[in-house]
């Protein structure tokens, strides 16, 4: 099989002719690992001969993007989906959310206005293949977007456009506190943000298609838990989001593109609210907050794909804790509906010698199951 096929093989739950894989390291981990033995020269998909790749989509009010301050190895800026933050530079670390341009009804109006598609042909596209996390380059034209999804067509790997889920992106220009209080005291407000926002999203995957760029899955962030339960009650979720996630999950449906999407967090009260949306393959299923891929095949079967679970604190712990977290997960494979990946994101404290032993033993676990 190809890339491609393979990952289509898994989510149509039809079994691949090998372990289907990817992995996403921390920003340090991947400088480590170049140090360790990765060659400097070759792109991570490649030297593990990965199955998925990437496009971006920017669904944001598209504010400036600007450096505050930047120094002693850190960085404060103000993106463009309407948030202040400090990290660390270079590094993935915790983001400190310093502001966030949406402080009531009267500013969400302003907001509101800039949530839509530029009509003008000659606006930067709505599309790239690097992250619309801290995208401080331009944006390429339209052209220049068709151009780089053909470079990744061509590969011919599992092509996943990436986008934040609804909760996700309203909290980043509202604040997450704020949004918090705002689903108690005024739902309807909420409503209109999030369906604001999807709107936004059909209109960019409507003009990503017109231009003949068509993805294999959209993959929506959406993190909707804490290592402990829900960030908001279900029947809240049930009754303001997903009415927006639903009608993406019918557009995707119409034009035949896979629905995955990456939530952390202990989520299984989400779950057949996100089924009935349409969703049907979900990352990173956090062992940690006691997401269980081998559990939730019990339940859900051929209904849920699932995009991750191994125990990323196993990955670095002792060698007969990650084999045991291995023989019991990658089987799932054989069956369809499971693409392996950490629970999260592969840690610094991964050394390469270690990941290339996991993903060996992966690969082989899969050939006898």
């Amino acid at each position: 099989m190809t890339h491609r096929e393979r990952i289509q093989a898994a989510v149509a739950f039809e079994t691949p002719d090998r372990l289907p894989c990817h992995e996403s390291p921390w920003e340090q981990t991947l400088a480590a690992w170049r140090t360790q033995g990765m060659p400097r020269d070759v792109a991570l998909e490649d030297h593990f001969d990965f199955d998925l790749s990437f496009m971006f989509l920017d669904a944001s009010p598209r504010f400036e993007q600007r450096i505050l301050e930047r120094g002693a190895g850190s960085i404060t800026y103000e993106d463009r989906f309407g948030y202040t933050i400090r990290k660390a530079e270079g590094i993935n670390a915790t983001l400190h959310f310093l502001d966030h341009h949406t402080k009531g009804l009267k500013t969400w109006d302003g907001v509101k206005r800039r949530m839509v598609l530029e009509a003008d042909a000659a606006a930067p596209a709505r599309i790239d293949d690097a992250s619309y996390f801290g995208h401080f380059d331009p944006y390429p034209s339209w052209a220049e977007a068709v151009q780089k999804y053909r470079r990744l067509r061509a590969a011919n790997r599992y092509l996943l456009f990436t986008v934040y889920g609804p909760w996700e992106a309203t909290w980043r220009h509202r604040g997450l506190e704020n949004l918090l209080t705002d689903v108690a005291t005024d739902p309807k407000w909420v409503r209109d943000m999030a369906d604001t926002y999807q709107d936004l999203v059909l209109a960019i995957l409507r003009r990503c298609l017109d231009y003949g760029m068509k993805a294999d899955g959209l993959l929506i962030i959406d993190d909707l838990g804490s290592s402990t339960g829900p960030l908001l009650s279900p029947t809240w979720w049930c009754g303001i989001f997903q009415p927006a996630v639903s009608r993406l999950g019918a557009f995707l449906r119409e034009h035949d593109i896979a629905f995955w999407m990456h939530s952390d967090g202990a989520i299984g009260p989400f779950l057949d609210s996100l089924v009935e949306c349409g969703v049907q393959v979900l990352n990173p299923l956090e062992a940690k907050a006691g997401m269980d891929a081998v559990a939730l095949r019990e339940r859900y079967g051929r209904r849920l794909a699932f995009f991750g679970n191994i125990d990323a604190t196993k990955m670095y712990g002792p060698l007969e804790d990650i084999r045991t977290e291995l023989e019991r997960k990658i089987p799932l494979a054989r069956q369809g509906g499971y693409i392996m990946h950490s629970d999260h994101s592969c840690p610094p404290e991964v050394t390469y010698e270690r990941y290339c032993w996991i993903l060996d033993t992966a690969r082989q676990i899969f050939e006898r199951s």
